[in-house]
């Protein structure tokens, strides 16, 4: 495996040495291509499709299969103008998008890493995966605001097996075996501080009350595709009082209509469930609208996305946990210039991932030489 390893090193960098073009556009086609199945994951994973089944990709309107000539990556939604032939649905600019970002972080990895560091062809192509797959999980997250955590360990994987095959490069040490180690304790340290930030979050920024002078009103009904819950004359969307599955809502000396005879007390909502003051659990889909009245109201949000640790975990594998600290404050900062040029107002969701995974792509091109910038004395 290493003679086998050694000889593929030896033809890439005299290629790479005759034509310094070559390698960065060949891993771009590749990553064109990658970028084309992400688009079916992206697709079919959130909703629980398989990847594999139907084989063929399809018409998310008509559901009619996409013959191949009309499936080229970039140039089909080029060429049919962001619009199905079958049926004129609009198609996301995003399938084009990540098609295109996959293409680019390949050839930057073969431009940047390959030739300035003569990385392993393992290490390059380890690393490109995991960027792949990184690229699956911001899109997801970006559209969604879910994250799937057998997308990250599986990024967290590539991260591994990078830093393995190229352990100088990326952690500055000797040896397949302390790469492994370094790279695995990195992982597990990110995935840890990511919960401990949203731990003290919680309990620090975690909890919001509303108290009344008097009982008030409340309704859950159906508005448009959401729920809305109101409360005297403050309205809430469901969707961004559960934005995270941990998310809770009380209402407290409530009473309700199930139960128009039992003594008031706290009403837990869950975002399928309530859970009433007589400890019965009530499916929120066997009812049109349910109302009552209650004194107080109280929310307990996470501070930060249960996600964005597993998002972690697959950047502290590639980049150590220097790096994940890095993503994080570049992550920050990014989050910031987008949520003031996006006019993102206060209370509007917003994923930290995507732009937590844009500060690794930073670091992990350009982070040492940040560092070194910041931190160098003459």
């Amino acid at each position: 495996m290493q003679g086998m390893q050694e000889q593929l090193n030896i033809m890439l960098w005299s290629i790479a040495a005759e034509n310094a073009w070559v390698m960065p556009l060949c891993f771009a086609l590749f990553g064109i291509c990658i970028g084309s199945f992400l688009n079916v994951v992206i697709y079919r994973m959130p909703r629980g499709m398989s990847v594999n089944e139907p084989k063929r990709s399809f018409c998310p309107k008509c559901r009619k299969e996409i013959p191949w000539y009309l499936n080229l990556p970039v140039l089909s939604w080029l060429i049919l103008r962001g619009k199905s032939a079958c049926c004129g649905e609009r198609i996301s600019i995003r399938y084009w998008l990540v098609e295109v970002a996959c293409g680019l972080f390949f050839a930057a990895v073969a431009l940047l890493l390959g030739q300035g560091q003569c990385w392993g062809f393992y290490s390059l192509i380890f690393t490109c995966l995991w960027g792949a797959v990184m690229l699956a999980v911001l899109s997801i997250d970006w559209e969604q605001m879910i994250v799937l955590p057998k997308m990250t360990v599986a990024a967290a994987a590539m991260g591994v097996l990078a830093a393995t095959t190229a352990p100088w490069q990326l952690f500055r040490t000797t040896g397949a075996e302390n790469a492994l180690v370094y790279s695995l304790l990195s992982g597990l340290a990110a995935f840890g501080l990511l919960k401990l930030i949203g731990v003290l979050g919680k309990l620090l920024f975690g909890k919001k009350r509303l108290e009344y002078p008097a009982c008030v009103a409340w309704q859950l009904r159906q508005h448009g595709e959401d729920l809305e819950l109101r409360v005297g004359q403050d309205r809430f969307l469901w969707s961004e009082l559960f934005m995270e599955a941990g998310n809770r809502v009380q209402l407290q000396e409530a009473g309700i209509c199930t139960e128009p005879d039992a003594a008031k007390g706290t009403l837990t909502f869950s975002p399928e469930h309530v859970c009433t003051p007589s400890g019965h659990t009530i499916a929120l889909e066997e009812y049109e609208q349910l109302q009552g009245t209650c004194r107080a109201m109280a929310q307990h949000r996470e501070a930060l996305g249960s996600g964005d640790a597993w998002i972690a975990l697959a950047i502290g594998c590639l980049c150590g946990w220097q790096g994940c600290c890095f993503a994080l404050a570049a992550g920050s900062l990014l989050g910031l210039l987008w949520a003031v040029i996006a006019r993102i107002g206060r209370g509007e969701p917003m994923p930290f991932g995507p732009v937590f995974i844009m500060g690794a792509w930073v670091y992990l091109f350009y982070g040492k030489s940040i560092m070194e910038g910041i931190f160098y004395t003459p």
